[in-house]
């Protein structure tokens, strides 16, 4: 009886993510374990923080900004939950200087008294990704 054999699977390579995502989803592995940082303690970012840095602090804030547990993949997962497209949406009209889209964005998931905390710690991330030079949306 001879040996089976099976023909090589084809499998996708997970499209390359955005920055902001990439950085997000990473941050969000140490998050499960970490205790929760409060948003007030979050907004005492360092100047000198490094893009990871700025990502952590977000992903350990998204929660209470959200009023909910926000969904971020694993990295390299191919597919964005609606929680990650939210962000780039958000990040991508405050790049475009669309306030009225960011009003709108952000007036739909976060709580009304953290949404200038959420666009501080976005932005702080953000400035840092595009320093880098990074494809951050």
């Amino acid at each position: 009886m001879g040996a089976l054999s099976f023909a090589p699977v084809d499998r996708p390579t997970p499209a390359a993510q955005p920055g902001l995502v990439s950085f997000l989803r990473l941050a969000a592995l140490g998050c499960r374990t970490a205790p929760r940082a409060s948003v007030p303690a979050c907004l005492t970012l360092c100047p000198e923080a490094d893009a990871g840095t700025c990502a952590t602090i977000l992903a350990h804030a998204l929660p209470e900004l959200l009023a909910r547990r926000p969904v971020l993949h694993a990295p390299g997962t191919a597919v964005r939950s609606f929680d990650e497209e939210w962000l780039l949406a958000l990040a991508r009209a405050r790049a475009r200087g669309d306030t009225a889209s960011v009003r709108f964005l952000a007036g739909r998931r976060v709580r009304p008294h953290r949404r200038a905390a959420l666009m501080v710690l976005l932005g702080a991330l953000l400035d840092r990704l595009e320093s880098n030079g990074k494809e951050i949306i």
